[in-house]
């Protein structure tokens, strides 16, 4: 059955490409078809005023689909300076048989692809499952570092868990206006997603006022989501906890960051949050399909906003860390499989890596 690469105009195209094809909008694309689905609800981020903080592939936008016959083996983007992905709605047992011949053809058309035909180096990263980035690197000419800067394990579930309802005094809802929140509040939150990015190399470093800035940009293009609870029986209740979400597709959307605060740890909270906004997604929220037909009508952003962030799916996905095993007990406590098919974020030799 013969093989062919088709290069999408945008990401309009790339959606409607894959629209009907079963298991192309599922959680072993998310990574991938999430953002697609940003750039086209909410556009492309924006392009730094500042010369100095520019970067030569801002404006990249690079969509690629493979296919063998009818049937998608391979999703490749690269959405501005980010990392790129390389995803495949093969089941993991047969990604090599069904998607891993089809690396070396995709790696050779990139690159007669801007940015990468001047340029190969602007790849940055790439992140996807082990076997085939693996793959993808050997035939790309710019050398990889020799580690992975990250392994990651995609987890899902399709079955909402038992309602998991707050004790008295504490509190779980999600944010929709970062100026409304208190001062006070804002700084706690900020302090705990510093917290949340740590040390690791590919993290944001982020000041107090720089995490306050991230979540101003942040909070209008995904789901933030606080856990309130009172230090004393006599104080008021603060924030102690987060759930954010993202990348929303037309039938699935990911939990992307999960954190408690330290003191806060051994009384149930992250399950509590993680089994709240499943349910919000699998069991409470409106389903409303999203018109891939009629383009982009210029007021769409607020709908396509209620429509894929907020909205109803089918599965709701995560990754974890294999050397978590709190983490991994809590997301199988409220019903998240893991699949057997370890994914990892490579970055090449030389060159920032990209961004989240």
């Amino acid at each position: 059955m013969s093989s062919r690469i088709v290069v999408h105009s945008d990401p309009l195209d790339l959606l409607r490409a894959i629209e009907k094809v079963p298991n192309a909008d599922g959680v072993r694309t998310n990574h991938a078809v999430g953002f697609v689905v940003q750039a086209w609800t909410q556009g492309p981020a924006p392009t730094p005023t500042d010369e100095a903080k520019r970067k030569p592939d801002d404006e990249a936008q690079v969509l690629v689909t493979v296919w063998q016959g009818d049937s998608l083996r391979l999703i490749f983007t690269k959405l501005d300076w980010s990392q790129c992905k390389v995803v495949s709605p093969v089941p993991p047992a047969q990604l090599a048989d069904d998607a891993l011949p089809f690396i070396e053809p995709l790696a050779k058309h990139l690159l007669n692809l801007a940015p990468f035909s001047t340029n190969p180096s602007l790849l940055r990263s790439i992140c996807g499952p082990q076997i085939l980035v693996d793959a993808f690197l050997t035939h790309w000419p710019h050398e990889r570092k020799p580690a992975a800067s990250m392994h990651i394990i995609p987890a899902s579930i399709s079955v909402a868990p038992p309602s998991a309802p707050c004790p008295a005094g504490d509190s779980f809802e999600r944010i929709r206006e970062v100026d409304h929140l208190p001062q006070n509040d804002l700084d706690t939150i900020a302090d705990l997603q510093r917290d949340f990015f740590g040390d690791h190399e590919t993290s944001p470093k982020l000041s107090r006022d720089d995490a306050i800035a991230y979540l101003r940009e942040a909070v209008p293009r995904s789901g933030m989501w606080i856990y309130r609870s009172s230090p004393s029986p006599s104080s008021a209740p603060v924030p102690v906890g987060f759930v954010t979400t993202g990348r929303p597709t037309l039938r699935t959307c990911a939990i992307r960051m999960v954190y408690v605060a330290p003191s806060q740890r051994g009384k149930g909270l992250a399950k509590r949050m993680v089994s709240t906004v499943v349910r919000a997604h699998l069991v409470d929220a409106p389903r409303v399909p999203l018109n891939l037909t009629s383009g982009r009508p210029p007021s769409a952003v607020e709908a396509c906003e209620d429509q894929t962030r907020w909205g109803g799916k089918d599965e709701v996905c995560l990754f974890v860390e294999p050397d978590n095993p709190a983490a991994r007990r809590a997301y199988a406590s409220v019903g998240f499989v893991e699949t057997e098919a370890v994914w990892c974020d490579a970055d090449l030799e030389g060159i920032e890596p990209g961004h989240w």
